[in-house]
């Protein structure tokens, strides 16, 4: 009958559905099988070495490009300022009906102040590269990291890390192993955290250097030359900061590393979580401590150019 037939086709299109499933995954299990144990080198399109040194030269690049065409609108604002400060003193000299002599001395006054200026603006990102330069090598050498740090550096520690969890996991242990790629992928996380808080100082340093020069060209009148005053100090503050997150990340550097070389071929739970305890540790110093310095040189404030990026942030 038609009633038979109906009940007939629909047994056979639900042991069709019920078969389609079964066989979609038994694919899908066998994807992720072959994925789990696959090798990371494979699959992995981006490289994860020398992450954040790459950003730094590509920032560092674009930063030097800007400098001719910044010096050129600072050097107008410069030429513009002192034309009116010497318009300015001259007029006032001569509603004074000032003698000679007058003259000749606020005039030279005038060119010798403005000249310092001008050699201070022309000579803007050298001087600011030289200064923080300066201090960086004398943290780098007080630190024993050697003659430059690299931001990467410490973030690779973490790579490295997750990547012995990564091999050494297994279907046969599923908590342990998904306990172990989680605390290191936390500290992954912290460790990028402090190289992300040393690039973002080498940023500053470049935007700084070629980018703030423009406000160099306020020295050249007298009602605004504490601007470009300002810009030394800021230079100065900030290789303060440079200089003591070098000095940081030396110290937190050997424990990390300390601790890394000292874990066994199969990374426990208890080894990961030594490792993350100095790892917070680190990030919450370079928090800090650097803000302190560099506020030194701008007068005793405390975290005059911020505190960088912070665990609770991320």
């Amino acid at each position: 009958s038609g009633a038979s037939r109906e009940i007939s086709l629909t047994m056979i299109r639900a042991r069709m559905v019920q078969h389609l499933r079964s066989r979609c995954a038994f694919i899908c299990l066998v994807m992720i099988l072959i994925l789990w144990w696959w090798p990371l080198e494979v699959y992995a399109a981006i490289d994860s070495g020398n992450l954040l040194d790459n950003a730094l030269l590509k920032f560092q690049t674009a930063a030097a490009g800007w400098g001719p065409y910044i010096l050129a609108r600072a050097s107008w604002l410069f030429g513009t300022l002192a034309t009116i400060s010497l318009v300015w003193t001259m007029g006032q000299l001569a509603l004074r009906r000032a003698e000679i002599g007058e003259f000749f001395g606020e005039f030279l006054s005038f060119t010798l102040m403005t000249g310092f200026f001008w050699w201070l603006l022309t000579n803007g990102p050298t001087f600011a590269l030289q200064i923080i330069d300066s201090m960086q090598r004398i943290a780098n050498h007080a630190s024993g990291l050697g003659s430059t740090t690299s931001p990467s550096r410490v973030v690779d520690l973490g790579f490295d890390l997750l990547h012995r969890v990564l091999t050494q996991s297994t279907i046969w242990s599923p908590v342990d192993s998904i306990f172990g790629l989680v605390m290191s992928s936390i500290i992954l996380v912290v460790l990028a955290l402090i190289g992300v808080n040393l690039l973002v100082l080498y940023v500053s340093t470049w935007i700084l250097a070629y980018a703030g020069i423009f406000f160099l060209g306020f020295g050249g009148s007298r009602w605004t030359s504490d601007m470009a005053l300002g810009y030394y100090r800021t230079v100065l503050a900030l290789g303060a900061q440079l200089a003591a997150m070098i000095l940081l990340i030396g110290i937190g550097y050997s424990i990390i590393t300390n601790y890394y070389t000292l874990m066994r071929s199969n990374v426990s739970l208890e080894e990961e979580a030594v490792v993350l305890v100095a790892s917070i540790m680190l990030l919450t110093l370079v928090n800090k401590i650097p803000p302190l310095i560099g506020g030194l040189a701008m007068g005793g404030g405390v975290g005059a150019l911020g505190s960088g990026v912070s665990l609770v942030s991320a």
